[in-house]
């Protein structure tokens, strides 16, 4: 009798074990459990991230972190954590989060409706949208709501923005640039005359023009109003609802308006433009 009851509480056990798979644990769970925040950041989206003359990591997305990790302090009441940092690029940014390799990559991520599988994005905290920098001397070659024939236009290779143009404006003759220098050596092309435009997001194009010493009025961005509208969001796992609640709650904090204030200053003044085209669509 005692052998058949025993056989009969292991079925059970096996049986409940089959049906009822432990629980995952979240990141803010791992988080708390590790003391340990993974976060990516790229090298070639000024003002997000980029390196600086002297070979210095700079951007928005660290201090984001720095606020991140100051909230995850309180409210997981922590005494200290720690942030380890991830380079991330174009082309690995999603890889890095849906294979559990960061918990958030910061960057100038387009929130989109086919979203890579195992990622989602947080809520937007920046709008920008597809430009043109060009040299002030040939803006007069420019009508864009023609066939830009024989213009010469500069993209990054494998982008959204590179399909649009070449959907776009079917007759222009289209150069496209690659790897983590692509938008850095196409803005030097339009200002040593080698194409007639550099397209990207405007507030890439404005910022990384910036670091090269070339003013909004001698390389101005056309049209004023943005051609898409693209918002930007942190990349964070799928099917983790409390980790992305918490980095949402963290990108609508008094802080990040302050933060972003301090690092973007006149540059609001595209996030502004483009976010009244957004609200139209």
């Amino acid at each position: 009798m005692k052998k058949r009851i025993v056989s009969y509480l292991s079925g059970s056990l096996l049986f409940f074990c089959l049906t009822s798979p432990v629980k995952a644990e979240s990141i803010l769970e791992k988080i708390q459990r590790t003391g340990i925040v993974r976060v990516a950041i790229r090298e070639d989206a000024a003002p997000f991230g980029y390196l600086a003359s002297e070979g210095d990591l700079q951007g928005y997305c660290l201090d984001f972190f720095a606020l991140l990790e100051k909230q995850l302090v309180k409210n997981l009441e922590r005494n200290t954590l720690s942030i380890k940092l991830f380079k991330s690029t174009a082309n690995n940014r999603f890889s890095l989060v849906s294979n559990n390799i960061v918990d958030l990559e910061c960057g100038s991520n387009t929130i989109r409706d086919n979203t890579p599988e195992g990622v989602s994005f947080s809520t937007a905290f920046f709008t920008t949208g597809t430009q043109f920098l060009v040299n002030k001397k040939n803006r007069d070659r420019f009508n864009l709501d023609r066939d830009l024939d024989e213009i010469r236009l500069g993209v990054i290779k494998n982008t959204t923005t590179e399909e649009f143009i070449i959907e776009r404006y079917p007759s222009a003759i289209i150069q496209s640039f690659s790897g983590v220098t692509a938008r850095t050596r196409g803005i030097q092309a339009v200002s040593q005359g080698k194409i007639d435009a550099m397209i990207s997001d405007g507030i890439l194009l404005r910022a990384e023009a910036q670091k090269q010493g070339l003013s909004a009025s001698d390389y101005p961005l056309i049209p004023k109003t943005p051609l898409t509208c693209d918002r930007y969001g942190m990349i964070v796992k799928a099917e983790d609802p409390s980790w992305q609640n918490f980095v949402n709650s963290v990108v609508q904090s008094p802080e990040v308006t302050a933060l972003s204030k301090a690092w973007f200053g006149n540059l609001l003044e595209y996030n502004s433009i483009a976010s009244n085209v957004c609200s139209k669509n």
